[in-house]
């Protein structure tokens, strides 16, 4: 369970001070990845920590979860979903763009234990490699690596599948990837 101290710095942070202004300039994961979605004809998409749902109208059957916007469909965790809302069979894909980004290794290791069974094809991510936002006091920043990424596709027996860097208008990168099973 995370301490309250991180909890409040994230829903003050996520519930205020964050904008998802970055959304149109990433090159592959933001709205261009509508498109690829799409053409898979997914029963069922999750966007894991969806923000302002920016993708609800533009992707089919796709759910979005997120504990700290009112935006969401259901305003819940990851772990919390997981547990409570599961759905059989799982959605066809899982987006996790910047979602899974915070806390210790133990958390994002358990988060990524929860999403494991929410998908059968697809988990598309973007993922920072620990750069905190300027101004920002009380979150933990998950330092993602190309090692985290391959080791958890080891543990999973996923195929990692497009790994590339992409930047933020403020030229921060963040790593691209999608896990297939």
């Amino acid at each position: 369970m995370l301490p309250l101290y991180f909890i409040t710095a994230m829903n003050s942070y996520f519930n205020g001070i964050w904008k998802d202004t970055n959304y149109q300039f990433f090159k592959y994961s933001g709205y261009s990845l509508v498109d690829y979605v799409n053409n898979q004809k997914p029963s069922g998409v999750l966007d894991v920590g969806c923000g302002y749902n920016r993708l609800k109208n533009l992707i089919p059957n796709l759910i979005g979860i997120d504990p700290y916007n009112d935006a969401a469909d259901v305003k819940v965790s990851i772990e919390d979903y997981s547990t409570t809302h599961v759905t059989f069979p799982p959605y066809d894909i899982a987006l996790c763009l910047g979602s899974i980004n915070f806390g210790d290794e133990k958390t994002i290791d358990n988060q990524i234990s929860k999403l494991h069974l929410l998908w059968s094809k697809e988990a598309i991510f973007r993922v920072n490699p620990g750069i905190p936002h300027k101004g920002v006091e009380g979150i933990e920043w998950y330092n993602w690596s190309h090692n985290k990424i391959f080791s958890v596709a080891k543990e999973y027996n996923y195929n990692v599948k497009d790994l590339k860097m992409e930047y933020t208008e403020q030229n921060d990168l963040r790593y691209f990837f999608i896990y297939t099973k």
